[in-house]
């Protein structure tokens, strides 16, 4: 036989292999969601490992692996006929997610676009992660966490200010002991003042809902939040309306919270009968924004400093069960102000003018963002018998910023053009909001 007759015969025999090899997997494939379907509608989640079956069922007590318990598969007729109906999963896309949390946050942008945004931005204007300490003020929830990460990719790690809700309750005195932490450059301090409340809104738009890992049932961002606003319905306005200075010593953050949050709902004349849980995030943005610049008032010199501020809400849109690896998790923040204060000019930027980067240049920056430290290092070094071990010096200059770049912006002089594109105007509408340490409504009497 010619060889390139038997070369054609040996290709079909292949291709014909292929196939029906193919055929398998796909029977196979469709098999295991037939049966995880069939899982589900007798309350159980099979948990799958290399495309087969693990044979692990989910607990009633929350675990996706319980050494304790084990279930029966079969179910009635009825219930296997709504499951097949039911295979492919009708979670909502990644853009309908987004446009969901929009209707309650306009301006929401997904966490690495706006890191990638903000880092660009300050940057021209002289701000980096070499020569800025940032200065986080979040809620003390673990959720939180997210943004704190994204944020100390890029300048390293941050000064915390956290509290229940986000409540500023540092203090002038604790506010300049971050600043005394700042690099110096040609003399000068810069900061980068974070401030943020969350909220909660999951992959199927419940705003409040949000699941954690190894806790059955549903659990709910931001708690401090939901009980403040629950309280204020429940007491009314003016019951929580107390004078600064006062909290109860058994809840001090949480009733600084609710006070501070009752005061300006009081100010702005809100009705809090009618408000939704993202109106009281809102109104709790805006109270610790004001909290946060009058600390800065107090706390820096912009004859000696630079310092930006950036304030809005972040937003969890997790998956509604964590133990469905089909369903994604995501993290949005919508900003609420930006600007930067050199050589005492203020200046406010407007980030979604800020060209976003690429999908590509996006999923390198995220990857990155969530990768603390290399695999291949470790964390610390030490000698053998000892029980002294060194912190690597790599390590910690990389934690705590000055390595992330080599490059130091001349602002005066390098500043690129496109910067003037990113100025806007802000007009603060509540620019005469009572103050953490003023009497106002006592005064008014």
């Amino acid at each position: 036989m010619p060889r390139a007759a038997a070369r054609r015969l040996i290709a079909q025999g292949l291709s014909a292999l292929a196939k029906v090899e193919a055929a398998e997997i796909s029977t196979l494939a469709k098999s295991a969601r037939t049966f995880s379907s069939l899982a589900r509608a007798a309350g159980q989640t099979t948990a799958r490992a290399g495309g087969s079956l693990a044979g692990q069922c989910k607990c009633s007590c929350g675990k996706a692996f319980c050494m304790g318990k084990h279930f029966h598969t079969s179910v009635g007729a009825a219930q296997a006929e709504a499951a097949m109906a039911d295979e492919a999963p009708h979670a909502p896309s990644l853009t309908a997610r987004h446009q969901e949390v929009t209707k309650h946050f306009p301006l929401a942008l997904g966490v690495d676009d706006f890191i990638a945004r903000l880092e660009m931005a300050l940057a021209a204007y002289g701000f980096t992660g070499d020569n800025a300490i940032a200065m986080s003020n979040l809620c003390r929830d673990e959720s939180c966490m997210i943004l704190e990460d994204k944020i100390e990719s890029v300048f390293g790690s941050c000064f915390s200010t956290h509290g229940l809700g986000g409540v500023l309750t540092c203090g002038v005195i604790g506010m300049g002991a971050g600043l005394s932490h700042s690099p110096v450059e040609n003399g000068k301090e810069r900061y980068v003042f974070f401030s943020f409340p969350h909220i909660a809104i999951d992959s199927e738009g419940k705003v409040g809902a949000i699941a954690r890992p190894n806790r059955p049932g549903a659990s709910a961002a931001c708690g401090a939040l939901i009980k403040t606003m629950l309280d204020l319905k429940e007491q009314g306005v003016d019951a929580n309306v107390s004078s600064p200075g006062s909290h109860d010593p058994l809840e001090p953050e949480y009733s600084i919270l609710k006070s501070r949050i009752a005061r300006r709902i009081k100010y702005e004349k809100g009705d809090v009968q009618e408000m939704t849980l993202v109106d009281i995030t809102k109104v709790a943005e805006r109270v610790i924004t004001t909290d946060l610049e009058y600390l800065i008032s107090k706390a820096v010199n912009p004859k000696n400093a630079d310092y930006a501020v950036v304030t809005g809400v972040q937003i969890h849109n997790w998956a509604s069960d964590l133990d469905d690896v089909r369903i994604p998790s995501m993290e949005f923040v919508a900003p609420a102000r930006a600007y930067v204060v050199v050589n005492g000019e203020k200046v406010d930027l407007d980030l979604q003018q800020v060209p976003a980067l690429s999908p590509r240049q996006l999923q390198l920056l995220a990857a990155q963002s969530t990768q603390v430290v290399e695999a291949s290092k470790s964390l610390t070094t030490g000698t053998p018998n000892s029980m002294l071990q060194e912190i690597p010096r790599d390590y910690l200059l990389n934690r705590l910023g000055g390595v992330n770049t080599t490059i130091h912006l001349d602002v005066e002089h390098q500043g690129p053009s496109w910067r003037e594109y990113i100025k806007t105007t802000f007009h603060d509408a509540h620019h005469n909001a009572p103050k953490m340490d003023e009497h106002f409504f006592e005064d008014k009497h």
